[in-house]
């Protein structure tokens, strides 16, 4: 018969293992589509200098 100690032990890894699932996913999510991949920043080196455009 496995101690009560065990099975706390298993649900402690199925936590972790979700959060660090989630985080991954989260993080595949950010860079690839999220709101990041929608800017459209220009950036001009010219005779009067640097210049940013939105």
């Amino acid at each position: 018969m496995p101690s009560p100690r065990s099975s706390g032990n298993g649900m402690f890894y199925f936590i972790i293992g979700a959060v660090f699932a989630g985080a991954v996913a989260f993080g595949i999510y950010y860079f690839a589509e999220g709101p990041g991949s929608s800017d459209n920043i220009e950036i001009s080196i010219g005779e009067d200098g640097i210049r940013i455009n939105d």
